[in-house]
């Protein structure tokens, strides 16, 4: 008897002492990581279009509601894209995002807000600085939750009276690529936020000469196999091109994947190799006036 009730409380001991020891050496199952939230809104020839992804219905309600009583008066006709996903993790800049979208007004009734959860990227033209700074005041409240700025607002310097002539639409395009690049995410044909905002920046210009027949070249950089590089860039010039005929644009485009063919530069610097990874347009007949 005795030694059947040491070896019990040998056992209750062993069980008591599993119970306090093992759970602090046992691995913890990982908790799934949550999407940043994330946010689009695009105005243009009277429809403001939302996308996204947000963390609850109460967040998308409240976005819904500021924009229809911000915008219902003025005529814009809103399409919500919006989606509810309980995997996007909740953003202080979701409070203050209905009272920034008024801004979009500011774009001369063409422009866009990209939120990606980390910045917001403006993009769009407004006829004054004095207008642009006041574009700037009114989404400040959104780098104070904690997003980076990223400006690509053009302001409109010369009146009627002193506007020197237009280029050609070429020269046009051009300028606005030697001060925004099409970005994508690496090694894939995805457009990045600043991607997207740079060929926003493009589409007024496009506008304009509907008839133009465009090129739309993908060139990379030449490390990596030349097959791998082809496809790429081809995939690539194909995303642009699908950008812009979404976005209603009536050109004749052709998307070509060059690859690592026509480098402008042949030096292996970090520089020199972005330089060569790029989006070319080029117009190759009607509308380059």
């Amino acid at each position: 008897m005795i030694r059947a009730a040491i070896v019990g409380g040998g056992a209750i001991a062993l069980v008591l002492l599993a119970l306090v020891c093992i759970p602090r050496h046992l691995p913890q199952p990982a908790s799934s990581a949550l999407i940043p939230a994330n946010f689009h809104a695009r105005l243009e020839q009277g429809t403001l279009t939302l996308r996204g992804s947000l963390p609850n219905k109460a967040s998308r309600d409240k976005i819904l509601q500021g924009t229809h009583a911000r915008f219902d008066e003025a005529k814009v006709q809103i399409v919500d894209q919006l989606t509810v996903d309980s995997q996007v993790a909740p953003a202080p800049w979701l409070d203050q995002l209905p009272g920034i979208l008024p801004a979009l007004h500011h774009m001369n009734g063409r422009g866009s807000v990209i939120i990606d959860g980390r910045s917001i990227v403006l993009s769009g033209r407004v006829p004054t600085e004095q207008a642009k700074a006041a574009l700037l005041r009114a989404i400040a409240p959104m780098t104070a939750a904690g997003l980076e700025l990223e400006d690509h607002v053009l302001a409109s310097v010369a009146t009627a009276s002193t506007q020197p002539p237009r280029g050609s639409l070429q020269s046009r395009m051009n300028a606005v690529l030697a001060k925004n690049k099409i970005e994508f995410e690496s090694n894939k044909a995805s457009l990045t936020p600043a991607g997207r905002a740079t060929l926003d920046l493009l589409i007024p210009l496009l506008r304009e000469a509907p008839q133009a027949a465009i090129e739309i070249g993908g060139h990379t950089d030449g490390y990596g196999a030349p097959d791998y590089n082809l496809a790429l860039s081809q995939r690539r010039a194909e995303a642009v091109r699908n950008y812009f005929v979404k976005q209603g644009l009536s050109q004749r485009f052709t998307a070509v994947g060059y690859g690592s063919t026509k480098p402008r530069s042949n030096e292996q610097t970090q520089a020199a190799l972005q330089r060569n990874r790029r989006i070319e347009l080029l117009v190759k007949g009607n509308g380059d006036a």
